[in-house]
């Protein structure tokens, strides 16, 4: 019998997403407070929860594709277009006002129509520096989904196995970034080994709904070496480090999606409904978690110990995102499913009432 419902991957969205808030809370501390004392950098660990954004990614795209309920490509494009460009919108206009009413207290400040048309269509653009940089910085994540859901939806278009068509362009676009540049057009951008958990994520998705193992792990054992391969090359980092940490990574993911019947039900229900938020935490947390390193460097009080400024940080994120998930973010999609889809079926959820991130996205860079 088939799981709707993936409470290991609700509780790990939302866990995931918390840890990429502290991770950003700790470089926030470090770079806006002033303070002598500096957090600890888990960049790391940071980067491994947003990978594991794109493992669900991969995994919650083929559960609903083969569960056969979104009928055509129209609706798939549909309901993932619903459940990421609205907020995406409003953080992005969030933006473009405070750079156009308080210049010098953004970094980022660089605001053009061009980039401002990149991140309403979440396409990459590039600073004045020439650096690609999302203009509501942690949407980098979403310009990745977005193709992604784009490649899908091609593949439903034209009755093809999304993991025969979409599996070989990723593992391209991956092996492109060994030439990526430094300048060039805008699409190397895309030429990441990122896109690699993607396929792994879409291979694991496939053993859950046939309970086929075997494609599985030689698919992620593909990606897992090219990971290597590609990082090797291209000197980012020790390639047997990048082997150990996309394996180890994939193979917990696919571990918990395996011990969903027997361990799932003992996941603590709050921690399941709080996977719901996790989108609109991981967008809206960049609102609020620089506020008290920005207010301790610009009145002098730098004597405050990092831990309950990270600690307080992620709170009020924690807040404001459930706040936003539940008051603006859902009502917000019910009305858009309501009006553009209408009585088209609903999609099997694979790890809640709503669809997954990457998801909904997730991480920044």
């Amino acid at each position: 019998m088939t799981i709707n419902t993936y409470r290991g991957v609700q509780a790990l969205r939302f866990i995931s997403a918390l840890v990429v808030v502290a991770f950003h809370a700790c470089y926030w501390f470090n770079r806006d407070s002033g303070s002598s004392g500096a957090a600890p950098e888990i960049k790391l660990i940071g980067d491994l929860c947003v990978w594991t954004f794109f493992l669900i990614s991969g995994f919650v795209v083929v559960h609903v594709v083969d569960s056969g309920r979104e009928p055509d490509w129209s609706t798939f494009a549909l309901r993932r277009a619903i459940r990421i460009l609205p907020l995406a919108w409003i953080m992005t206009g969030i933006k473009v006002a405070a750079a156009l009413l308080a210049p010098r207290a953004m970094f980022d400040g660089d605001i053009t129509p061009t980039r401002i048309i990149a991140s309403l269509l979440l396409v990459p653009s590039r600073d004045s520096s020439g650096d690609f940089r999302a203009l509501w910085g942690v949407e980098w994540t979403l310009i990745f989904e977005a193709a992604f859901y784009l490649l899908v939806t091609l593949a439903i278009a034209v009755r093809v196995d999304p993991l025969r068509l979409v599996t070989p362009v990723l593992i391209v676009v991956a092996v492109l970034s060994i030439w990526r540049p430094e300048g060039g057009s805008v699409l190397w951008f895309y030429a990441d080994p990122v896109v690699l958990f993607l396929a792994a994520g879409m291979w694991i998705g496939r053993a859950a709904r046939t309970g086929r193992i075997r494609p599985a792990v030689l698919a992620t054992l593909l990606c897992t070496a090219l990971y290597g391969v590609i990082e090797m090359v291209r000197q980012e980092s020790s390639p047997v480090l990048a082997v150990v940490v996309f394996g180890a990574l994939t193979a917990s993911f696919g571990l918990l999606i395996a011990s969903e019947r027997r361990l799932g039900g003992r996941i603590p229900t709050w921690l399941v409904i709080a996977g719901n938020s996790a989108f609109a935490l991981y967008l809206t947390h960049p609102l609020v978690a620089q506020a008290l390193p920005r207010l301790m460097g610009a009145s002098g009080v730098t004597e405050i110990h990092w831990a309950p400024v990270v600690l307080i940080s992620v709170v009020v994120s924690v807040v404001l995102g459930w706040a936003v998930h539940r008051w603006v973010d859902t009502p917000m999609g019910r009305f858009l499913r309501r009006r553009l889809i209408g009585h088209r079926p609903v999609a099997d959820q694979a790890t809640s009432k709503q669809d997954s991130p990457a998801i909904r996205g997730s991480g920044s860079r």
